[in-house]
Parts: structure tokens; sequence; C-alpha cells
């Protein structure tokens, strides 16, 4: 696991699926988005992520709330439950996880202990990032590479 540190990123204008359920169902949500925006030939620019409104700490991992995403360059009607909107800019406060889906929450304890120790509230919901294995058919959750993003403010 990497150590904490900040970025400013800019918006990002992405494609998404709002579910509810088990967060081991991200990628099948993913690969249902990608052939959706495939099919649509509308270009995806950048990895996949999910957004979790609902605070980590006490976030059962059965009956999650998230939103599955994929960035993208131009417009599509939305239809069958898919949309776009614009994620925000603006600071975050960012870890990278490399190993086991399983041990990710201890990814999210240290984030959320940096947050606080360094003065900062978090400011949105918490971002995961798709690097390795998630999205990727027959990926092995032994080699997920997972970056999770805070929106924060002092």
């Amino acid at each position: 696991m990497s150590e904490v540190s900040t970025k400013f990123l800019m918006s990002l204008k992405v494609a998404f699926i709002e579910k509810e359920g088990p967060v081991g169902e991200v990628g099948k949500a993913l690969e249902q988005l990608s052939q959706f925006l495939a099919g649509k030939k509308i270009k995806v620019t950048g990895a996949a992520l999910a957004l979790f409104p609902d605070d980590p700490r006490t976030l059962n991992p059965q009956k999650a709330r998230y939103d599955v995403c994929l960035p993208i360059s131009g417009k599509f009607k939305e239809e069958g439950g898919i949309k776009s909107k614009e994620l925000e800019k603006g600071a975050f406060a960012c870890i990278t996880h490399s190993g086991p889906r399983e041990k990710l929450t201890e990814a999210y304890q240290v984030i959320l202990k940096w947050v606080e120790v360094n003065g900062y509230q978090v400011g949105g919901p918490a971002r995961e990032i798709y690097h390795k294995g998630i999205e990727q058919a027959g990926g092995s959750p032994q080699e997920c590479l997972i970056e999770i993003q805070f929106p924060v403010r002092r």
C-alpha cells in the first residue's frame, strides 16, 4: 500500500449506472456499461471507477449504493438506466491499494485516518479507480490495483 497524497483533479465527464447491492458486482456492471458505450460508439477516455456515497466505515458490502462509471468523450441519449454526469474538480486525498480486494478496507482506514489527522474533511463520495483486476473480465481479485480518492476540504 502506498502513502496518502493530495492531488488536484480536473472535472471528469462520465457515463454511469446507479447500483445497489453487492460490491462484488461492480465488474458485471462495468461490462454492461462498456458494451452500451461501444454500441453507441462513445469513446472511453480513462480507467473505470465507482463512486460510493455512503460512509465507508459503516458500508455493508452486500447492500452498498454505488455508481459504476467510465470516463467518456462525446454525448449519448440516456437509456436503460445508463446516464452521464460531470464529476467535480477539486482537491483529493489519494492512496493506491495493490493486492486482494478483501484488504481494501485497510487502505480505507489509512486514508480516513490521514484525512482526520491532517485537518481535512471529506467533501463527497469516495472514488475507487480500477487500474487492474476489477474491470477486466476474469481479473483475479489477488491482482487488484485500486486507487481510492476522497474529495477533501479544510
